[in-house]
C-alpha cells in the first residue's frame, strides 16, 4: 500500500494572498506580539505551533489556552468572512483536484491530508476549490503542533491499522521537506520555494506525477 499525503496551503490551494496576513493580524491584535513572517524561524511551522511558541516567548500573563483560543477564533472568523465575500481569491493549485480524484480511484493507494493550518479554515479552503475532505484521511494543527505528529496522525487515520510499504508527502515549504525526511517519507515539492530533485510548479501533469509515485 502506498500512502500519499498532501499539505494544503501552497500545495492544494493557493492562499498566499491572505492567509498569512490574517494569521498575523489575529495574533497581533489579541496578544500585542509581533509575528515574524519568516515562518521557518519557528520550531513548529503550524498555526498552533507558532502560536504556542509566541506565547512562551512573550511570557504573557493570563491563561495561555484561553489566549490561544481567542487568536484562533479571530483568525477563523476573519478568514471565513473574507472567503465568503471574495471566494474567487482562493484557487486550487492547478491540477490539484484532478490528481486527488485520480489517486482516490487507485486500489493500492491511500490518500491523506496533513496540514499545519487549523481544521476549520483548512476544510473550508478544500471545499471552496472542490476537494471533498470527507473522502480523505485528515489531520491538522488542531490535532498537534509538530508537523511530524500531524503527518503521523493522518497516516494512522488513512491506514486504519494496515501497513504502508511507502509514503510520499507533497508540500511547498522547507518544513515539509524536513518533516518528510524525519519520518522517512518520499518528498515531492510543489512550487519553487523548495529546491528539490522532485519538484513540480503545479499539479497539472497528472500522468508524470502518478508515474513518479509508481502507483
Amino acid at each position: 500500500m502506498h500512502l500519499v499525503m498532501f499539505d494544503i496551503d501552497g500545495t492544494l490551494v493557493d492562499s498566499k494572498g491572505f492567509d498569512g496576513d490574517f494569521y498575523a493580524e489575529a495574533v497581533e491584535s489579541v496578544l500585542r506580539v509581533r509575528v515574524n513572517r519568516d515562518w521557518d524561524v519557528y520550531e513548529h511551522v503550524s498555526d498552533s505551533g507558532i502560536l504556542a511558541q509566541l506565547l512562551r516567548e512573550a511570557a504573557l500573563n493570563g491563561d495561555h489556552a484561553e489566549l490561544a483560543a481567542r487568536v484562533q477564533r479571530r483568525f477563523v472568523a476573519n478568514v471565513g468572512a473574507y472567503l465568503a465575500n471574495h471566494p474567487s481569491t482562493l484557487r486550487e493549485i492547478a491540477g490539484a483536484k484532478r490528481l486527488v480524484d485520480r489517486l482516490l480511484a487507485l486500489p493500492g493507494v491511500r490518500v491523506a491530508v496533513a496540514t499545519g493550518g487549523w481544521q476549520e479554515t483548512a476544510r473550508l479552503k478544500l471545499r471552496l476549490v472542490g476537494i471533498d475532505a470527507e473522502r480523505l484521511a485528515f489531520a491538522s494543527s488542531s490535532d498537534a503542533q509538530a508537523r511530524t505528529e500531524i503527518m503521523q496522525l493522518a497516516a494512522r487515520r488513512a491506514m486504519q491499522g494496515a501497513a504502508f510499504r511507502r509514503a510520499t508527502y507533497f508540500g511547498d515549504g522547507p518544513w515539509d521537506r524536513r518533516a518528510s525526511e524525519q519520518l522517512g517519507y518520499d518528498f515531492i515539492a510543489v512550487g519553487r520555494a523548495v529546491a528539490h530533485p522532485h519538484a513540480y510548479d503545479d499539479l497539472r501533469d497528472t500522468d508524470a506525477i502518478v508515474a513518479r509515485l509508481a502507483v
